[in-house]
């Protein structure tokens, strides 16, 4: 028996206790697990297989088991990262290799990610390589997926159910839940219910939404009407992470909802939790009451909480979002706007406005290198390189951005407020820099203008003078040539007849040519000089 590929979940070839193998099927690189046997290799298979079904939480519990039986392997750490992250590999279109795409919003870092940190620690040279470029790859991933499902909101509650029944319609836990997201929401507190919060989102765009609700969420309700719910696909993988977060998090608070179910169908994660019956008369009375008494919610904060729920449309900001992350830049803004005429101060229209309107899908692009360089040109445009005062320059770049970027730092609070300032001061910092290396360039190129104009008026000196040299050579040997031709005609006569006149004017010519020569010799000295 082989083991599956994580790419395509085909058979790959023998490997022959390699650490990196290549699918026959999809080409894909990856690492595999030694050869432990048939055991093994099932699990490991039936893991892989339950990823491909994004039955995230099962595969995870897969994985932690080979962890468990085979703690030196790495690829069972590896195979809980990916579980995580809700990886799965998808065929891009133009070269048709595999790459990572993320359905689950994971808010750890990997480089903090104790089962990952795990597999680089336990890996070959060759299995680390590979980890290490899948951990970017990934890493960039999950960062721009909790940046699009990050409305800004931070959810008091979660609540989840079986949404609807065998035949397709709206069951009874769905029913129970709306309920309770009503009166929870009357209380003033801030509930994530899917049908209510992302009823619009495709089931599998709503699996990142829905991570993030429960990792921010301080009560986790589970809602079912009949114990057969638990099993139904959909609402085992939610009640499982909520089980998952309560564990990991002691501070949060879950509460399993049950009607005409006994106690003793509940399954084991969610049983030595708070477990309430439906049914009783006082139910909703007592769930409040027990969430504002075990929770740090304060009474406060409901009313305020209450006040934002009702004041900011949180299905708008998502649609905004979604939008913006789109590059469908014209309905981001005209969504900011409707957000902004219900609710003013809402931090997150006012910054996704400012994106919107400079072309940028999130805080990250603003950070690229031709929205800098954009930004500069437009400063250079503007105010010149004047930069020297900080002070100064922060407040002209501020004046050029407008008043939606300020807003948004403004308005938002708590992390929001720390995540927006954090990007806004590297965004000014970079555009600082930007202005400063434009200014540098136009220097230099300034400098090499000059060079080049001395450098050329040098060529031209230089040409010059050899003109004139050649020139001047000229005029010498030509004078030379109707000298000598003169004297010998004149030294026939001198010669021949003795005259006088002929030895006279060969005399005078000899002078001559002396007195030119040396004429000619003063010119150049004058022109070298």
């Amino acid at each position: 028996m082989g083991y599956v590929c994580k790419m395509c979940g085909k058979l790959l070839p023998p490997c022959e206790e390699k650490s990196i193998c290549e699918c026959e099927c999809c080409g894909s690189r990856q690492t595999v697990p030694k050869l432990y046997g048939d055991k093994y290799t099932e699990i490991y298979n039936r893991a892989c297989g339950l990823r491909f079904k994004t039955d995230f939480e099962g595969a995870e519990k897969l994985f932690s088991q080979l962890c468990e039986e085979f703690p030196d392997e790495p690829e069972g750490y590896w195979g809980k990262v990916l579980c995580r992250c809700g990886i799965l590999y998808e065929e891009e279109a133009v070269s048709g290799m595999k790459l990572p795409v993320c359905h689950r919003a994971y808010s750890t870092s990997l480089r903090d990610d104790k089962d990952c940190c795990t597999a680089l620690s336990l890996a070959d040279s060759e299995q680390s390589a590979f980890y290490r470029r899948e951990v970017s790859a990934i890493e960039m991933l999950r960062k721009e997926m909790l940046e699009r499902v990050g409305t800004g909101v931070r959810y008091d509650a979660y609540i989840c159910c079986r949404l609807t029944d065998d035949e397709g319609k709206a069951s009874d836990d769905s029913l129970i839940a709306g309920e309770i997201y009503e009166q929870l929401t009357k209380e003033g507190l801030r509930v994530f219910y899917s049908p209510e919060t992302i009823g619009e989102i495709a089931s599998k765009d709503a699996e990142a939404y829905i991570s993030a609700a429960i990792n921010c969420a301080a009560v986790l309700i589970v809602v079912s009407a009949e114990k057969e719910s638990f099993k139904a696909h959909g609402f085992k993988s939610e009640w499982s992470r909520c089980a998952a977060a309560a564990m990991k998090d002691s501070g949060k608070l879950l509460i399993t909802c049950i009607k005409d179910t006994d106690t003793g169908d509940v399954p084991a994660e969610l049983s030595d939790h708070k477990i309430m019956d439906v049914s009783q008369m006082s139910f909703l009375t007592e769930l409040i009451r027990y969430i504002k008494t075990n929770t740090d919610i304060a009474e406060d904060d409901h009313i305020e909480h209450g006040a934002a729920a009702r004041s900011t449309p949180e299905k708008l900001i998502r649609r905004m979002n979604i939008f913006l992350a789109d590059e469908d830049f014209e309905a981001a803004e005209e969504y900011s706007d409707m957000i902004l005429d219900a609710a003013p101060e809402c931090w997150q229209a006012h910054f996704v406005k400012f994106l919107a309107f400079n072309g940028c899908r999130s805080g990250n692009d603003l950070l690229l290198e031709e929205v800098v360089s954009s930004f500069a040109d437009d400063y250079i445009l503007r105010y010149g390189f004047d930069f020297t005062d900080d002070e100064v320059f922060e407040a002209q770049l501020g004046s050029m951005l407008g008043e939606n970027i300020k807003k948004a730092v403004g308005y938002a609070d708590g992390d929001d407020k720390l995540r927006i300032s954090t990007v806004y001061e590297r965004f000014v910092s970079a555009v600082r820099d930007a202005v400063f290396a434009k200014e540098q360039e136009k220097i230099e190129d300034e400098e090499k203008n000059e060079l080049d104009a001395i450098r050329r008026r040098h060529e031209s000196e230089k040409e010059e003078r050899l003109a004139y040299e050649r020139k001047r050579v000229l005029i010498r040997n030509r004078f030379l040539t109707y000298i000598a031709a003169a004297v010998g005609l004149l030294l026939f006569p001198a010669i021949r007849f003795k005259a006088k006149w002929a030895i006279l004017l060969i005399t005078v010519l000899v002078i001559l040519t002396f007195a030119v020569l040396a004429g000619l010799g003063n010119k150049k000295e004058k022109r070298l000089k």
